[in-house]
């Protein structure tokens, strides 16, 4: 009896040190990411902070999707709130919900970011204003209880289109003394191919498009799209530069010189292309190959190479 009294003691305390669900135990501060200028199409990310406040532990539970924590008011100078995005009226209407219990010691912060924009249609240009609403028992209908924010000013300023803005971008990087002519898919690789040969970055890089072939690896595309618009350009510059003079062990295959090599199929749509190619690699007793397979695609008239792949296939012995 004893033993039952000193565990049962041991469980009330445990109750008591670790406080579930506690509303207000807990503080939520937001701030804009990135703190950039932003258009109506920008991505617009807010950096989230939960904070334990208390000399308690507090438990709380944190969704796979933010969606079912976080609510965003954005208003306007009238006070008047803008629409939920068309992703955020989709994303709540699941009845499956994935989440893990976090615990914040005195003192501890939960921080995230998440894209405003996934939650509000934010297409007209104005100021606004910006407050979150946390649920750390998940949201569950209107009568979930939720904890607000600080309110932070958001101005989105009219300007050029995204269109416009990503050629802009790509004519930063590119080579402005070299006209680039209507090529097939094919000739354009096959062009790409030789400038590696002949070892002319100019023509090298006049029909790639760096910032696609870069966020073509996952992780790479999830840190760019957290940069400023400025930061993105630095990033896609250095990368340019890195091909040049020390490529990355990923990026290697994209700028190997081929002793030759051979097209092997080519297909495309109006707007989207395909070119596989055997490339050779000589080396002193054996010819290293692989199949490289292109992807372009056709902007602005122009067609384009975003991302490629690679397949090593068996050596052959050149001296047999």
């Amino acid at each position: 009896m004893l033993q039952n009294r000193r565990t049962l003691g041991l469980a009330c305390l445990l109750v008591y040190l670790v406080s579930p669900l506690r509303i207000g135990a807990l503080t939520v501060s937001i701030r804009l990411f990135d703190e950039e200028i932003y258009f109506p199409d920008s991505s617009v990310y807010v950096a989230v902070a939960v904070e334990n406040q208390t000399p308690e532990s507090v438990q709380f539970k944190v969704a796979d999707n933010r969606l079912f924590n976080l609510d965003f008011s954005v208003t306007d100078p009238s006070n008047r709130p803008l629409e939920s995005s068309g992703e955020f009226i989709i994303g709540r209407t699941t009845n499956q919900v994935f989440y893990r219990t976090v615990t914040l010691e005195p003192g501890e912060q939960f921080r995230f970011i998440e894209a405003l924009t996934d939650y509000v249609s934010l297409e007209t240009p104005g100021q606004y204003r910006v407050q979150a609403t946390f649920y750390p028992g998940l949201f569950r209908g209107n009568s979930s209880q939720g904890i607000a924010s600080n309110t932070i000013p958001l101005s989105i300023r009219p300007g050029h289109s995204r269109e416009i803005r990503q050629e802009m971008r790509f004519q930063a990087i590119t080579e402005e003394r070299l006209q680039r002519e209507r090529k097939s898919p094919d000739e354009v690789v096959e062009y790409f191919l030789e400038a590696r040969r002949q070892e002319v970055w100019d023509r090298f890089f006049l029909y790639l498009n760096l910032e696609k072939i870069y966020r073509q690896n996952p992780e790479r595309d999830r840190r760019f799209r957290l940069l400023s618009e400025a930061d993105q350009l630095d990033t896609i510059q250095r990368f340019r530069d890195d091909l040049v003079r020390q490529p990355s062990s990923s990026d290697a295959a994209l700028v190997q010189v081929p002793s030759r090599y051979e097209i092997l199929q080519t297909s495309y749509s109006p707007d989207e292309g395909r070119v596989v190619v055997l490339l050779s690699f000589d080396y002193e007793r054996y010819r290293e190959q692989k199949r490289y397979t292109f992807r372009l695609e056709r902007r602005n008239g122009f067609w384009e190479i975003i991302g490629y792949n690679v397949e090593n296939l068996p050596n052959k012995a050149i001296h047999e």
